[in-house]
């Protein structure tokens, strides 16, 4: 009886959060997700008389682990760029260099890979911010883009 009651109240939840998502990029990503959560709900009964329901709910958590491992990083490589890119656009500021936007990419052992910089002037200060980035972040210089 209590099944029926979540799976009952899983699908009044879910058509909620279906309107709440209609019209936007995301419904199919949620509906794949909503799939999955429902299908969890129908097999979980199955699997306690059978005994296997522990094994499932491990598994099931070391999935959910890992993915907020995986988001974390991703997280913290997003911020690291973001940090770069202020402490950049400030280095280059106290040097006199106008900046329209940085943006800078980073590999998993937080290395910089490459840095866009766009500036209003490309041409006449291209060698001076080259040069500037070398010194502080001992970046090759061809992993330096600069343009108008």
């Amino acid at each position: 009886m209590e099944t029926v009651r979540s799976i009952v109240f899983f699908c009044i939840l879910s058509t909620l959060v279906e309107q709440l998502v209609d019209g936007t990029g995301y419904k199919p990503y949620v509906n794949l997700v909503i799939g999955f959560m429902l299908l969890s709900l129908m097999i979980r009964p199955i699997l306690s008389f059978t005994g296997n329901d522990k094994l499932v709910e491990t598994a099931l958590f070391k999935i959910s682990e890992e993915q907020s491992n995986i988001s974390f990083q991703s997280d913290a490589l997003e911020e690291k760029e973001k940090q770069l890119e202020a402490e950049m656009e400030k280095i280059l500021k106290s040097k006199k260099i106008q900046i329209e936007s940085i943006k800078i990419q980073i590999d998993q052992k937080d290395e910089i890979k490459e840095i866009y910089i766009k500036t209003g002037q490309a041409k006449k200060d291209e060698k001076m911010i080259k040069t500037i980035l070398l010194e502080f972040y001992n970046v090759k210089e061809s992993n330096i883009n600069i343009s108008e």
